[in-house]
């Protein structure tokens, strides 16, 4: 049987037109290898090709062999999770349906869950858009992602036209371009680069400074804080010497004591503005401010003590509880029994993306993989900590479960990305499969 033949029976058998590509192509330079070490044993050319097709068994029993292997695989562990939470993330906006807020707000909760519904559907339509999407070819264009991440960033400082908390941002109608956009196509620039062998530290140093010099002309501090986190943790997953690791961490260290200390010499002199160091004092010290900036941090304080496991029985008044503070109003509301479910199901998602990390061998498919953790896990982390005064509170979202379009989108775009992975990791073991029979 001519190679042709025996290629086109075996992936007669595949299903996955994906896979089919990838399998003729490793069977093909697999069976040359051994038709070209048959000829060197000094067989003809038509007889080496025999004897190499020959070598791989029955073409009808690899292929449905295969297929089994390579049939499309999702994670329905989760797709699980995305769902539930998803449902849960209603729970906010029912939270806001109380008098407290109607008197003290202009909540509008039908608009609300309808604006809910159509970001679950966006969020929806991502996630699994991407996860039909073959990564593996967008492994070369690093440099392409990231020159539309900084791009992006760039045109948001040039031609903004709104301003909100001090965040520069483009207005389109009810469709607003902000910088939390970048964050993804800075992941996929920063997981191609970082593993392609030929990528040097030098390279990478001058990308990264060039970068946050474009993220400080956007006052964003939270989506600064997710960025610097994402690459350092890329980085040090990367294929890099520990040589070069131990040299960068040395460079960081120095420039954070430089950092603290030329602070603390602002703060003696004068040069810090007013309303930092009350916020600065206002976590520092909440009681001593607590109507001033130290008053969210009481508040809070206030509510979680009052609340039951139930929920609390007179709901306080919280700003930004369906937003940046919905895990505090949550458990106001519904109780720690609900605070604690919730926390489960996001450190769920946490535990399955690591656990599909551990089992993925394309470094490119687990630096994806691990930048989507550090971005689920940065935004979750920080906003349970700032939930119990720990963490200064700024504008760190829940994920899925904060009101807007970014806390679904960016985390439904990590989802959509792990899955996406996941769906390909095992071709990576193709070539295990390929044995004389």
């Amino acid at each position: 049987m001519k190679i042709s033949n025996f290629l086109e029976t075996v992936t007669n058998q595949i299903q996955s037109k994906e896979a089919k590509d990838y399998v003729k192509l490793e069977l093909s330079q697999h069976i040359k290898k051994s038709k070209q070490s048959w000829v060197q044993r000094g067989y003809s050319e038509i007889e080496a090709e025999e004897k190499a097709v020959k070598e791989m068994g029955s073409p009808l029993s690899l292929g449905k062999s295969l297929n089994k292997l390579h049939r499309p695989k999702i994670d329905w562990i989760l797709v699980s999770l995305l769902s539930v939470t998803w449902l849960l993330s209603f729970l906010p906006i029912l939270a806001v349906n109380l008098e407290q807020y109607l008197e003290s707000s202009n909540f509008n909760i039908s608009t609300m869950l309808q604006n809910k519904v159509i970001t679950l559907i966006i969020g929806f339509i991502l996630a699994i858009g991407i996860m039909f999407i073959d990564y593996r070819k967008l492994k070369r264009l690093g440099y392409l992602f990231y020159a539309a991440g900084a791009g992006l960033i760039l045109v948001l400082s040039l031609f903004s036209n709104q301003v909100r908390n001090g965040e520069l941002m483009i207005s389109l109608g009810t469709f607003e371009v902000q910088v939390w956009m970048a964050i993804p196509l800075l992941l996929m620039a920063w997981a191609s680069l970082f593993s392609s062998p030929s990528f040097k530290l030098w390279q990478g140093a001058t990308l990264f400074v060039f970068s946050i010099f474009l993220f400080l002309y956007i006052p964003n501090l939270s989506m600064l804080f997710i960025y610097i986190l994402l690459v350092g943790v890329l980085f040090l997953q990367s294929g890099f010497s520990r040589k070069e690791k131990y040299l960068v961490g040395g460079i960081v260290a120095v420039l954070a004591v430089g950092m603290i200390t030329l602070f603390i010499a602002a703060y003696k002199n004068g040069s810090i503005a007013p309303y930092q160091i009350s916020r600065l004092l206002g976590f520092m010290n909440p009681e001593k401010y607590a109507f001033d900036s130290g008053y969210l941090y009481v508040t809070l304080e206030n509510v979680l003590r009052n609340a039951g496991m139930f929920g609390a029985e007179n709901i306080k008044y919280i700003p930004e509880a369906h937003t940046i503070l919905v895990l505090g109003n949550l458990i106001q509301t519904y109780g720690y029994a609900i605070g604690m479910v919730i926390f489960v199901f996001l450190s769920a998602f946490l535990a399955r993306f690591w656990l599909i990390s551990r089992s993925v061998k394309d470094p490119f498919g687990k630096l994806l993989i691990m930048g989507g953790v550090t971005l689920f896990a940065t935004q979750f982390l920080y906003s349970v900590g700032m939930t119990f005064g720990l963490l200064p509170i700024t504008s760190m979202p829940l994920p899925f479960m904060s009101y807007g379009l970014m806390p679904t989108v960016l985390n439904a775009f990590v989802v959509g990305v792990v899955l996406s992975v996941y769906r390909r990791k095992h071709f990576s073991k193709i070539k295990k499969d390929f044995q004389v029979s």
